[in-house]
Formats: structure tokens, C-alpha cells, sequence
């Protein structure tokens, strides 16, 4: 009885003996295995369309290397939909921090129809105490399971909620009526453009010979003054031609343009001037 006693109280002794030096003695922490890097985890890492999961973003980093306040993480979650904010842990061992950011998301875009979703990676950067160092995480897999089941897609007539089919169509007027109405419009509108053109064409004719008859009665009358210091011959030759043009104007000066011409002895200067005066004054009036 003695004896068992002895031997129960050495037992307690050591026992507390040694969560006392487990106690005080220090448990090597985790050594990093890079300075610092990045590694992406859904959870779960299969999900049906538009089911939520959860992303983490797990950043290791060396201590005794780097200055972990300075670490600069880019993370593109497209195109997943972001369903809560990202909250940010950090948990030290020995040298190695690891820096986790853990965020519910979803996919909901029509990229998430495909079986497997591949993000970018996510980009992580530190300040060392010899520069700086980034790194960058392989690129992420969501895998996605399909709603639709082989029944789904065996069914031979989907099932719609209203008829799908397209209306007839309808018409304020009918088209055997509008084509008949709409070619003789267009007879009509071709009718009307012909006509202004001939009428421009008249009309550009007409300005054109009345330019051409001006030009001519202005050059009849600059050889009439000019005939007038000339001898007779010339004077009568450039009234005959005055005359001429008179007449195809319609002029009534025309006659006595003649007259002048051919008068005995012979056409006198101031007769001349004070018929060029005359032509000239009903030229301007």
C-alpha cells in the first residue's frame, strides 16, 4: 500500500515536470520555403451556376527577409461575382507570416456556363531588405457542375409558358395596293425631274443668247465709234453690221442704222454718235 503510494506521487512529479518544461522550453517555428509566395483555394472547389464558394488567398511570406507592412497584393476576381468583402488575417510561426484573404464569391456570368474557370493570377509584392520581390500565384481553377440534367436535355419539346410563334403581321395598307401606288409615284416624281431639267436646259439656252446677242450689239457698237475717224467705207460697212444686229434684236433703231449707212454723201461722224448715243440710251433704260 506504501509502495503504491511512493509510486503514484514519483508519477504526479514527473508529470508536472514535464508540462513544466514543455511550458518553458520554446517550440521551433515553421521555417518559409520561398521568401515569399501565393496560393489560391475555393472551398468547395466544385460548384453548381450561381452557387457561392469561398476564395482564399494564402501569401507566405520570410520574415527575416522581407518587411511584411509593405506587401501590395492584386487580385482580379473576374469573372467571378464578389458576394462580401475580403477579410485579412495574419497568423506568425517562427519566420514564416502568412497573410490569408478569405472572400465569398460566386460565378453568375455567362463565362461560369463552361466547366472549368480560370482565373488570372493573383500578384503579390514585398519590400526586402535588399529591394523589392513579387510574385505571382499558378492560375486558378474553379470547376463547375451543370444544372441540367441528361433528362433535361432528352426532352424533345421544351416546355414554354406563353406560344412563342410570331404573330401575322398586319398592314394599314395592303401591299398589292401600296406597290401599284408607290410605282406610279415614282413615274410621277421621274416625270417632275424630267421636266426641270428641260426647263433648266431652256433656260440656260436662253441666257446664253441673250449673253451671245449682247456680246455681239456691244462689239457693233464699239466698230461703229471706232469707224468714225476711218474712211467712208469702213463707216458704212460698220453701220451695215449695227443695222444687222439691230434687226435680229428687234430693235427700232434698226432701220435708221441702215439709212445712216447708205445716206448721201456720206455718214456724218455726229450723225453717227448721236445714233450710237441713241442705242446705248435705250440699251441702259
Amino acid at each position: 500500500m506504501r509502495r503504491a503510494a511512493v509510486v503514484a506521487g514519483c508519477a504526479a512529479v514527473a508529470v508536472v515536470a514535464a508540462l513544466v518544461l514543455a511550458r518553458s522550453g520554446s517550440t521551433p517555428g515553421a521555417a518559409p520555403t520561398a521568401t515569399l509566395a501565393v496560393h489560391v483555394t475555393f472551398a468547395p472547389p466544385l460548384v453548381q451556376f450561381g452557387d457561392p464558394t469561398t476564395m482564399r488567398i494564402d501569401i507566405e511570406l520570410d520574415r527575416g527577409a522581407v518587411q511584411p507592412k509593405t506587401l501590395h497584393v492584386a487580385a482580379d476576381l473576374a469573372p467571378l461575382t464578389a458576394l462580401s468583402a475580403a477579410r485579412t488575417s495574419r497568423t506568425a510561426s517562427g519566420r514564416l507570416e502568412t497573410v490569408s484573404i478569405v472572400q465569398r464569391v460566386a460565378c453568375l456570368s455567362d463565362r461560369c456556363l463552361a466547366k472549368t474557370v480560370t482565373l488570372r493570377p493573383v500578384r503579390a509584392s514585398v519590400t526586402t531588405h535588399g529591394g523589392a520581390v513579387s510574385t505571382a500565384s499558378s492560375p486558378s481553377l474553379l470547376r463547375l457542375g451543370s444544372r441540367v440534367t441528361p433528362a433535361d436535355l432528352a426532352a424533345a419539346t421544351p416546355q414554354f409558358a406563353a406560344d412563342t410563334a410570331p404573330p401575322a403581321p398586319s398592314y394599314r395598307i395592303a401591299p398589292s395596293t401600296a406597290a401599284p401606288v408607290l410605282d406610279v409615284i415614282a413615274a410621277l416624281a421621274a416625270a417632275a425631274a424630267a421636266c426641270l431639267v428641260a426647263l433648266q436646259v431652256l433656260a440656260v439656252g436662253r441666257r446664253r443668247r441673250r449673253e451671245d446677242a449682247t456680246d455681239e450689239l456691244a462689239r457693233a457698237l464699239r466698230l461703229v465709234r471706232e469707224a468714225e475717224t476711218r474712211p467712208v467705207p469702213d463707216r458704212r460697212r460698220a453701220l451695215a453690221l449695227l443695222a444687222r444686229v439691230l434687226r435680229n434684236r428687234d430693235v427700232g433703231l434698226g432701220p435708221a442704222a441702215s439709212d445712216l449707212a447708205w445716206s448721201e454723201p456720206s455718214p456724218d461722224p455726229q450723225r453717227i454718235d448721236a445714233l450710237v448715243g441713241d442705242i446705248e440710251g435705250e440699251r441702259a433704260g
